[in-house]
This record gives C-alpha cells, sequence and structure tokens, in this order.
C-alpha cells in the first residue's frame, strides 16, 4: 500500500468512528469499486447517510498556498446525493461539503 492509500484509509476509518461516536450504524464499502465509501445509518431517526470520504489536502505554491484542493462527485455519486466529507489527517477535523 503507497502512501497516499494509507492516508486514505487513515481518514475513511477516523470519519466512520466519527460517525459511529455520533450514533450510526455505519457499513463499509470493501471491495473499493462502489460509488461510496460506508453508509451510515442514524439509529434513533433510521436516516440513511451515503459518505465520500477524502484526505484534505492542501496547495503547496503560487497565489493560492494553503489553500485546501476541492474535489468533485462524480455524476453517479451526485445522482444518488453522496455526501463528501474531508478529513484533515493533522489536526483530526472533518469538513462537509455543501451540495
Amino acid at each position: 500500500m503507497n502512501n497516499t492509500e494509507k492516508k486514505g484509509v487513515s481518514s475513511k476509518l477516523a470519519v466512520m468512528r466519527q460517525f459511529t461516536e455520533d450514533g450510526y450504524y455505519v457499513y463499509n464499502e470493501t471491495n473499493n469499486t462502489g460509488p461510496v465509501d460506508f453508509v451510515a445509518i442514524n439509529s434513533d431517526s433510521g436516516k440513511v447517510r451515503l459518505i465520500e470520504v477524502k484526505t484534505m489536502s492542501f496547495r503547496r505554491r503560487g497565489p493560492q498556498k494553503n489553500v485546501m484542493i476541492n474535489r468533485s462527485l462524480s455524476p453517479v455519486q451526485k445522482s444518488l446525493g453522496v455526501e463528501m466529507v474531508y478529513f484533515n489527517l493533522e489536526t483530526g477535523e472533518c469538513k462537509w461539503k455543501k451540495l
């Protein structure tokens, strides 16, 4: 597993843990072939959330140095209502991308 993959797995596990701590049932997509990283179901309301996790990365140079790089959902993800969550490995911060 390369460094980029390790960061991605670490971010995904951290966000899954956060959802679990917030009272969600969490179901992991293990084949890494689907349009979501995991499914979270609120244990109280039953609301289902489809989650895609991205590790926060920042521009290293130029006029936008230190600005977070935004990623895009695929057309399939958009049609399914997938939520993108960015995770900062250094600070532990989660940031939801507004759709």
